[in-house]
């Protein structure tokens, strides 16, 4: 049965013959009852603390998890865009080889001119190719920043000696940052 300050404060003991002494008694019950209160306050504390980190643990998943979606999603569009890419280059290529050879059976003094023309889109096609591979590869770079940065944020909310149960971070953070990062 648990016992309150109040009720060891309250709780009073029969004179006897060769009893205590009620000062020191009395003393020692007021020592008791303050040290139970004090007690009680800190488990109060304590389980407040244990409650916001559970909480905070909880936003914490829901975070790496939206990011998980994020990265898969980011993946796959990048994949799309690249076969995508590549698809257009073939087939501008094949359109361009075609008119070539049409042009070539029509007009054979033409040739040398759809000849250039054929080099010049290459050309330019290749340099769009590039042009996203140096896109594929800086979304990477940013998705992976991305990610690091949010697995400091985690790290430090996982220390609670580092940041109070106060100082957790807003939990749309991370989503808007992720839009910002993917544009």
């Amino acid at each position: 049965m648990d016992t309150s300050a109040r009720e060891i404060q309250e709780k009073q003991f029969h004179d006897a013959w060769r009893g205590y002494n009620q000062e020191e008694v009395d003393d020692f019950l007021d020592h008791v009852a303050g040290t139970v209160d004090r007690l009680h306050r800190e488990n109060v504390a304590l389980q407040q603390r244990i409650h916001d980190l559970d909480q905070a643990m909880a936003a914490s998943r829901d975070t790496e998890e939206m990011l998980k979606k994020t990265l898969v999603t980011a993946q796959r569009a990048a994949e799309e865009a690249i076969a995508t890419a590549k698809s257009k280059a073939e087939q501008l290529i094949s359109d361009a080889e075609e008119r070539a050879r049409e042009s070539e059976k029509a007009i054979e003094h033409r040739t040398a001119e759809l000849e250039q023309q054929h080099s010049a889109r290459r050309r330019d096609l290749d340099s769009e190719l590039e042009k996203l591979r140096s896109f594929e590869s800086e979304l990477k770079k940013r998705l992976k920043s991305f990610l690091e940065e949010q697995q400091r944020a985690l790290e430090q909310l996982a220390r609670p000696e580092v940041r109070g149960p106060q100082a957790r971070p807003p939990v749309d953070r991370p989503v808007a940052q992720a839009s910002e990062n993917l544009r």
